[in-house]
């Protein structure tokens, strides 16, 4: 059976009838890659303009083209989307770098970004659970200043959201980064309920700290502090005061050491009665609506 995309990958890697050099990176990190014209120029408009008459540069029939602002690591991706239309999502996942954000910038220098958007769109689906979070999480590496891509930002976003709101999975969660994570909890649309929040989220702190028992009813004030000190930035978007009196009494106030000793008192209060005016401000109940569900692994 004729495959499109295994034909051009062989193509990729066939140097035989090259006639593009194309010299990527800098330094030690640097890499030169072997190319057909005839595939860059009508894949990329970039590319197309690049090697024609006007701005090429040729040694004998080859082009010879420079790119120092972009990875070798990033082109290899870039280079096999021009020659067969696909990406493997879990390569963004490999290493801590931060190759969503690279290969982004990267394909819309090279004309790209569009085409490479709309794929990553079509086949987000197609990964599993645990890569869902790790590609979230090499979103939320992304500095706020380069976000120049907020379709496919807010696209990997509402889908995480909604993948939660599907998945009741602790598990995931404890995979999630601290941006990741405080992202989630501020989100007006994370159907979570507060108290498993809580619950998930002392679950998370234990796992960022491995020397501490998961028993908290042995925990020590060093114990104590060092929770308190590794989710003091989530506190502020717990909805507290969303959660019931029976499940706070039961599940949140034993472990109580690890709230502000106002927050403490006004929830204490407010549940005496909860006409009494407090200073903390109560954030709204989060949005429950029902979607369609996506079809995960």
């Amino acid at each position: 059976m004729f495959n499109k995309a295994n034909t051009f990958q062989n193509l990729v890697n066939c140097a035989d009838d090259c006639d593009v050099n194309i010299q990527i990176g800098e330094g030690s990190n640097s890499e030169i890659f072997k190319a057909h014209s005839n595939i860059l120029r009508i894949r990329s408009t970039y590319f197309n303009t690049a090697l024609s008459s006007y701005w090429a540069k040729k040694e004998g029939n080859v082009f010879i083209f420079k790119k120092p602002n972009i990875k070798p690591n990033i082109f290899r991706i870039i280079l096999n989307f021009i020659y067969t239309g696909t990406i493997s999502l879990l390569d963004l996942n490999r290493d801590k770098d931060d190759k969503l954000n690279e290969l982004l910038i990267a394909a819309d220098e090279i004309g790209l970004n569009n085409e490479l958007i709309d794929y990553i769109q079509i086949h987000i689906n197609e990964l599993s659970k645990e890569n869902i979070i790790l590609l979230f999480n090499t979103l939320k590496m992304i500095p706020c200043n380069q976000r120049n891509y907020n379709n496919i930002i807010n696209y990997i976003i509402e889908y995480t959201l909604e993948f939660f709101n599907d998945y009741d999975d602790s598990n995931l969660f404890l995979k999630l980064s601290d941006d990741s994570l405080i992202s989630l909890i501020k989100n007006d649309y994370f159907q979570m309920k507060e108290i498993k929040i809580w619950n998930n989220l002392i679950k998370w702190a234990i796992a960022k700290n491995p020397t501490i028992s998961s028993h908290t009813s042995n925990w020590k004030s060093k114990e104590i502090e060092i929770i308190k000190n590794t989710i003091q930035k989530f506190i502020p978007y717990i909805r507290f005061f969303q959660i019931s009196p029976d499940d706070y009494y039961e599940k949140v106030h034993p472990l109580s050491a690890l709230l502000p000793n106002k927050l403490k008192k006004e929830i204490n209060l407010h549940f005496i009665d909860s006409r009494i005016p407090i200073n903390t401000k109560i954030l709204r109940p989060r949005i429950f609506i029902k979607k369609q569900r996506w079809n995960y692994y």
